[in-house]
């Protein structure tokens, strides 16, 4: 949902690295074997990726008949993401890509753990590519779990690949109840299309960004508290306006998209929020 500068490292470098110190020689002699398969699938995957179109890669239980998924698997379990493997540097390398060290899928929870955008079980083949590897925090990965999309519409935001961030579409209501609350939902700007928005709405309900923002909100709202009853004494509903439209400012000019923007612009234009809702 969020984006983060892509990995520079090559599929096939990675995976020459990572399968650099193999004892078994058969084994070895199979996995240099397919090394142009690795070129060519992590290549198609650019490509795809560009074009929005990461669906139409098909899954397979091995690479090219030669090497088995669980192999596979094992390279990247063993040989990558292993505190003791010859590609743990690079797995290192790209965890610490997303900026701030904040997830790129729900913008909340810090990085953990890499996540296989299209899953190693389902693409052995890409199983140590490098721009299939994208940092995550834990939360999100269980959630994620092991989606292979089928359609365009069930491919959730990709952080290489996808920018949304110039159009606004997340929005915030106030529940008027005591205590107040605040939802969050996604809006559909004019300039995308069906398949974007719908890719923005599968990804905000997978994840649980509702819930996830209006826990977070419940909590900003306890800790402002008394500051707008502080600005409310002394200027009445005028005055908390302004102060929450000051807030919601420079949240914007920050982060379009962040749930605090979109919570922010909510109560300072709710009449209701302002004139005392919010105590």
């Amino acid at each position: 949902m969020w984006t983060v500068q892509s990995p520079t490292f090559s599929a096939s470098e990675t995976f020459e690295i990572c399968i650099s110190r193999i004892r078994d020689s058969a084994l070895r002699v199979r996995l240099t074997s397919i090394a142009p398969i690795i070129a060519v699938a992590a290549d198609d995957y650019e490509v795809r990726g560009e074009a929005r179109t990461l669906n139409l890669i098909a899954a397979s239980g091995s690479v090219g008949g030669i090497v088995t998924r669980d192999e596979m698997v094992d390279v990247y379990d063993q040989r990558m993401a292993g505190k003791a493997g010859p590609g743990r540097w690079i797995y290192d390398q790209i965890k610490l890509l997303p900026k701030g060290d904040r997830c790129p899928f729900c913008d909340q929870r810090n990085v953990s753990t890499l996540d296989h955008f299209l899953p190693k079980t389902h693409y052995p083949a890409l199983a140590v590519t490098p721009m299939n590897l994208v940092g995550m925090c834990m939360e999100c990965n269980k959630l994620k779990l092991s989606l292979a999309p089928t359609a365009a519409e069930e491919l959730i935001m990709h952080p290489y690949f996808d920018d949304v961030s110039p159009d606004q579409w997340l929005v915030a209501q106030v529940v008027q109840q005591n205590p107040c609350g605040i939802v969050f939902s996604v809006v559909r700007p004019a300039s995308w299309d069906d398949v974007t928005f719908a890719r923005v709405s599968a990804h905000f309900a997978l994840f649980g960004l509702d819930n996830l923002y209006s826990s977070e909100g419940a909590r900003e709202l306890a800790n402002i508290r008394h500051n707008l009853q502080m600005h409310f004494d002394a200027g009445g509903l005028t005055a908390v306006q302004t102060e929450l439209r000051h807030q919601w400012q420079s949240r914007r000019a920050n982060q379009l998209n962040s749930w605090q923007t979109a919570m922010y612009e909510a109560i300072a234009h709710d009449n209701w929020f302002c004139a005392g809702g919010f105590s």
